[in-house]
């Protein structure tokens, strides 16, 4: 396995070494609400469910909490990247993912309504060795460059297409 250093000077050296696809099945469970996600890269499963009260098991996070855990994670990984393209040590940090729906508008109760968060804002918590402005510059880069906030902007388009199966 490549570490950062040399996957970074490769895709430096031709932007297409930086491709890739990435997959995920979501298959429904019998129990409640439940979903398991099974990412191809590694054998990784992820157990995605709802609280009780919206008829699931509570065994495992909503897709909305999923939500915010990726933008958090991805906030921290290109941090990350971004600390040592730009040679900073982070001594800490951590993103409190918040976000506000009204599940109404998932229900169908108000089409005014937006069928999802309203608002998502990640505050960001961080500390390193160095100056606030040159933490600042980081946190810039981070964020116009993290993939998750660049979807999540309405980058990528979403085209679901249904397979029925008989």
């Amino acid at each position: 396995m490549p570490s950062f250093k040399e996957t970074y000077e490769a895709i430096k050296a031709d932007i297409k070494n930086g491709e890739k696809n990435f997959n995920v099945e979501c298959k429904m469970l019998d129990d409640g609400m439940q979903i398991e996600c099974s990412m191809d890269t590694k054998p990784f499963k992820l157990l995605i469910d709802a609280p009780g009260g919206l008829d699931g098991t509570n065994e495992g996070p909503s897709p909305l909490l999923v939500i915010l855990s990726s933008i958090g994670g991805c906030i921290i990984a290109v941090t990350r990247f971004w600390a040592k393209i730009m040679d900073i040590k982070i001594e800490s940090m951590t993103v409190n993912s918040r976000g506000h729906i009204n599940l109404g508008a998932i229900f169908g109760i108000d089409d005014n309504l937006l069928a999802g968060y309203d608002k998502l804002e990640p505050v960001v918590r961080i500390k390193a060795d160095a100056s606030e402005e040159k933490v600042n510059e980081l946190m810039e880069k981070v964020f116009s460059h993290c993939p998750i906030i660049t979807n999540m902007n309405g980058a990528s388009p979403i085209k679901p297409k249904v397979q029925i199966r008989t």
